[in-house]
């Protein structure tokens, strides 16, 4: 319901009374809980107004095209099956993209995983690495942040179309990607998702094919991140696994020491442990 037919139903709600006499109880309570209505309406809508003022504004002379065979179409991309026949892009990509590690990991992250992803992509970009992640909340968000203070480059594969930030609370992380990398999206900018989000599915198949190798920060079994692992795997992308993810007892972790031990990942416990298997 709108700010406007809330206030309609008030006014008429208002000429009910002068036709009926006293408030009866029960018309008491529909006119407080109306008030709460138009009162919570009118606090989202001055939301919204703040985030649209504070949302970068993007034109269509802001985004560009890269298309599959150009010189600057993500060289690790190429071969692939499935593979969009452009993309989407705002900032700047480099041939030195293909020197790239996905670090990426649960929305749901801990504290410590969030700050594991920070250092192990911050000292990645100093050592001249692209970091690539999905731009998402928790592991994603961290990798990026810590990309970006290490003064290294950083590409942000996004779920949905470029005049789409999602989450909406990384619009300012949005903005700072592009001047210090660039954001990518195969799905067109107005673009806002399917039903279901297959569309962060697709994205995953793109974001693990741009980068030579992915490593995992943190993830539960059925995630999105185990769900970027199987393409990996499917892509013949190496797969590291944080050490303190492989030794993890919460028992929503006993995926990652299976996979290990059948020889599908390899253990992370330390950045040098990714750089031997990185082609500079």
């Amino acid at each position: 319901m709108s700010v406007k037919k809330v206030e309609k139903t008030l006014i008429l709600l208002g000429l009910m009374r002068g036709s009926h006499g006293d408030m009866s109880k029960s018309y008491r309570l529909v006119v407080l809980c109306l008030n709460g209505c138009l009162k919570t309406l009118e606090r989202e809508t001055k939301s919204m107004v703040k985030q649209q003022k504070q949302r970068p504004q993007l034109s269509w002379e802001d985004i560009r095209e890269v298309h599959y065979g150009d010189p600057l179409f993500p060289r690790h991309l190429m071969g692939l099956p499935h593979v969009p026949i452009r993309l989407y892009f705002m900032g700047e990509l480099r041939f030195s993209d293909a020197c790239s590690v996905a670090v990426i990991g649960s929305r749901r992250s801990s504290e410590e995983g969030r700050k594991r992803a920070y250092r192990l992509s911050a000292e990645l970009a100093s050592a001249g690495v692209t970091v690539v992640s999905g731009l998402a909340e928790g592991v994603d968000g961290a990798a990026h942040r810590g990309a970006l203070a290490a003064g290294g480059r950083t590409l942000a594969v996004m779920g949905t179309g470029l005049n789409h930030v999602f989450p909406q609370e990384h619009e300012g992380l949005f903005s700072q990607i592009i001047e210090q990398g660039a954001v990518l999206s195969q799905f067109a900018p107005q673009f806002t998702g399917y039903r279901g989000g297959r569309n962060f599915l697709q994205r995953n198949h793109i974001l693990v094919g741009m980068s030579q190798l992915v490593v995992v920060v943190e993830a539960e079994e059925r995630s999105g991140t185990t769900a970027a692992i199987r393409a990996a795997l499917e892509q013949g992308r190496p797969v590291g696994l944080l050490r303190s993810l492989v030794e993890s007892e919460d028992p929503a972790h006993g995926w990652a020491a299976q996979l290990v031990e059948m020889g599908q990942a390899f253990v992370v416990a330390e950045t040098e442990d990714v750089m031997r298997r990185v082609e500079l």
